[in-house]
This record gives C-alpha cells, structure tokens and sequence, in this order.
C-alpha cells in the first residue's frame, strides 16, 4: 500500500490570528508543512478517503498539543523565552482539550498532493543527455556571499548542476568494475553465462547490454526472462557512502525459483581515470 501525501495549509484566519498578535515568524505555524499516510486501499466504502483525511487531521491536531505539552513541562532554564511564546501561542490557539475536527478546520486545511519527488532521485534516475539539457546560473546570486564562514568558497549553482552531472557520468564505469567483480565470484554457481541486471538507483540512459561488457557473459536489462544464469540487482546507495555498492543476487537453474541467493558489498575507488575494487565481500 503506497503512502499519500498532503501539504498542510494556514487558513486565512490563521493567517490574520497571527499578524494580530504578531506572532514571531520562528514558530512557522505560517508555513506549510507536508504530512503522509497510507493509503486508503480499494475504496471499500464511499467517503473511505474522507475518513482517513479526518483521521489525519487528529494527528495534526495530537502534534501541535504535543508541542504544547513540552513547552509547557520543559525545564525553565531551556530555551525559555521561546518555549514561554509556544506555550501561550498554542494554548490560546488550539484551546482547551478535547480537540476536534473543528478547530483543524478554523486554522488549517489539507491540500493532496500527487507524489513526492526528490532532487536525489530526479538526479539518479534521468538520463545525463536529460540533466544536460538544463542549465544553472554561471555567476552567483546576489543575496549569496562568496565566502562562507568557513572559509569554503561558494560557487554558482550552475558549477554545482554540472559536478552533479559529471558525477553521473561515472555511474557506467564504477558499474562496469563493480559488475565484473561480482560476476567473476558466481561463476562457480552456475555453469550458465546469463545475468539480469537491474540498476534500480540510476538510469544508465541506454540498455544494460549496450553499455556494460563482461568477457564470457551475456547481460540483459530487467524484464528480460530467465530460467538459468543470475540476476543482479543493484541496491539503492547508503547516504554518505555513495562509493559503497551492495547487490543482491539470485542463482537459476531452469526454475521459476531461484536454487540460491546472497549478497555481495564492494567499495570502489578511483586511480587516476579507471575506478577498481578497494574491498568486496560476497555472501554466503
């Protein structure tokens, strides 16, 4: 079952409430915020997806009460001056308990949202000949100051776009190695030469077999049936370790279940234009 997504809203009242008692713009009660649940199934009823907007509703309320909450039990020496204006904003704002479905609809509403997109993603998985035809600013902004405290010059958010994209173009070779290594530890697990693969966290912008070579094996893209040899796939990255690749792998040998699997973990590095193996691990 996928999640939904809502973007909530102030309403104008809410808007008005907080210019009138000038609320500081910290407390962000003026933004909008997004919230997910899960979605509400095969619609077994009509007004199902009223229910569960209501019942989101109920969580936002229980957020902001908890908030209440803790500013109102925090310890006075802990931010005091602000948690003394989120108790008093909130209390006057939410009201006394029980809250209800009418005091979300006063100050706030639910906008649907059609999915959620990540830059990561979008980046990941649109093709480089894609990305290069979107261009950056080349000079900075003027609200950006070219020196940052610590001491790291900033560059133009072009400069930025186009390392992003030069950091795609290594996808293929770092597959290529990564690739190679893996399949030259399984050819002990099968007598066949076939290996699926599904590069699931990018797109290589062509098919697998066009760009990747290994001696002696014949590769495919996903989709492509296979009874006997390997699939590998390629799972999403770990933050912060982009150059640690992790597979999975399935064994078949003419069944729709696959005989064996296992995973494999290797870290890459580059040396000087050719990326090689550091470390790998194959398990079992």
């Amino acid at each position: 079952m996928m999640a939904m997504f809502y973007v909530l809203r102030p309403t104008q009242a809410l808007r008005q409430w907080l210019e009138e008692r000038n609320v500081p713009r910290w407390m962000w009660l003026d933004r909008p915020h997004v919230w997910s649940q899960m979605g509400v199934g095969d619609h077994d009823y009509v007004g199902q997806e009223e229910n569960a907007q209501t019942f989101l509703k109920l969580a936002v309320l229980a957020s902001f009460q908890g908030d209440l909450e803790r500013a109102t039990h925090s310890p006075i020496h802990v931010m005091a001056d602000h948690e003394e204006v989120r108790r008093q904003v909130l209390g006057e704002l939410l009201g006394p308990p029980p809250l209800t479905v009418e005091v979300f609809d006063r100050w706030w509403f639910l906008e649907p949202a059609e999915g959620l997109h990540t830059v990561e993603g979008t980046i990941g998985h649109t093709p480089v000949p894609t990305l290069r035809k979107v261009r950056g600013p080349e000079v900075l902004s003027p609200t950006v100051d070219a020196e940052s405290y610590t001491g790291r010059r900033i560059h133009p958010v072009g400069q930025w776009w186009e390392d992003s994209i030069r950091e795609r173009e290594e996808d293929v070779p770092r597959l290529q190695v990564a690739v190679s290594w893996v399949l030259e530890r399984l050819t002990e697990k099968t007598p066949h030469r076939t290996c699926v693969i599904r590069t699931r966290p990018f797109s290589l912008g062509a098919r697998v077999q066009d760009v990747l070579h290994v001696p002696g094996w014949t590769l495919h893209e996903r989709g492509a049936s296979l009874l006997e040899g390997i699939k590998l796939t390629l799972e999403e990255p770990v933050w912060g370790f982009e150059d640690v690749w992790n597979f999975t792998y399935r064994v078949y040998a003419g069944e729709r279940r696959s005989v064996s699997k296992g995973t494999a973990s290797l870290q890459l590095e580059k040396s000087g234009e050719s990326w090689t193996v550091r470390s790998g691990s194959l398990e079992p």
